[in-house]
């Protein structure tokens, strides 16, 4: 479910969204991907019930201002011939935490990419806020999960939602009439919160604050071998399905320590996932790689998911992007 205050023509991704290449017209793949999925930092405050961090062995750490320029370099290098280039904060970890978070962002926005912001919103500051705003950063997220606020703490563990909502108060406020950032909140729910609480009544309730609403469905399977989701998996999985991944065509992952991979649900950056290092090897290379490639045809193509560790558990069963796969004309 998606919704949007002022119609889909008020995405800054609009027309990215209903280009060639995105989620239908992707195969042959472009030369350069739409999306740098870059990981700030792998720390974070929280302890999500579905969240696949809870079997991460990886060392905690925080992207450097020299791997951040190498990204941003050659995306600025790029983006004139891909058309179009953008980076995301999102990854492991929560990317408000960087100590220099508003830095990484002035490097992205003043080399002329899009840049949009993942975040579970409680370490945003008054500051922070006011940077991103200066930056005209084109779109800040905030991500839930739960359609109220005793679901929300229940699957995020440790938030509190009251400081979530404050903060998203917050950002409303300080924009004001300006038009960046976009300011988007995602949430999505178990099959159990679905049936006990109105997900219209949610985002009625949130588009008084945000721009954008999004609800999806949490997937578990990532986490199926932690013991405090069992209650929830069986009704969860229920229906699911496996189609094409469009994701191995659309982006590449970088985290923190700049390692590349294939996508971003590996949270334990294993070899068979993983496309070289930033710095020994280029996003292009990597992204054109023999292994990127045949990835692609065995899970983008055949289906093959089954035969791959981390691709075995992802399921595509979002309903957020339907709007754009129609290719709506101008609103």
């Amino acid at each position: 479910m998606l919704r949007y205050r002022q119609g889909p023509a008020s995405d800054p991704f609009y027309e990215l969204y209903r280009s060639p290449g995105w989620l239908t017209d992707f195969d042959p793949p472009r030369p350069f991907p739409f999306w740098l999925n870059l990981e700030l930092t792998n720390r974070c405050q929280l302890d999500c019930l579905f969240c696949s961090r809870q079997k991460s062995r990886r060392p905690l750490g925080d992207l450097s201002l020299e791997t951040a320029r190498l990204l941003v370099e050659e995306a600025r290098d790029r983006s004139s011939a891909a058309g179009f280039v953008g980076v995301r904060f999102t990854g492991w970890g929560e990317p408000l935490l960087h100590p220099r978070a508003g830095e990484i962002a002035a490097l992205v926005k003043e080399a002329g990419l899009k840049l949009k912001i993942y975040t579970n919103g409680l370490a945003l500051t008054p500051g922070l806020m006011d940077r991103f705003i200066d930056l005209e950063v084109d779109d800040l997220q905030f991500s839930l999960q739960g359609l109220t606020p005793a679901q929300y703490e229940f699957n995020r563990r440790g938030a509190a939602f009251g400081r979530l909502r404050a903060n998203l108060e917050l950002a409303a406020r300080r924009r004001g009439a300006a038009a960046r950032p976009f300011l988007s909140v995602l949430t999505s729910t178990l099959a159990d919160e679905a049936r006990q609480a109105d997900p219209e009544l949610f985002i009625q309730d949130m588009l008084a604050l945000a721009d954008k609403v999004a609800v999806d469905l949490t997937n578990l399977n990532f986490v199926a071998d932690q013991g405090r989701v069992k209650p929830f998996l069986e009704r969860q999985s229920t229906g699911l399905t496996r189609g094409r991944c469009v994701d191995v065509f659309l982006a590449l992952e970088i985290k923190y320590d700049g390692l590349i991979q294939i996508c971003g649900q590996d949270a334990e950056g294993r070899p068979d996932h993983s496309l070289g290092r930033l710095g020994e090897v280029s996003l292009a290379e990597a992204w054109l790689s023999a292994k990127m490639n045949e990835r692609r045809q065995r899970v983008g193509r055949d289906l093959e998911h089954a035969a791959l560790p981390v691709c075995r558990n992802c399921y595509h069963n979002t309903t957020k992007y339907d709007l754009f796969k129609n290719r709506p004309g101008p609103a």
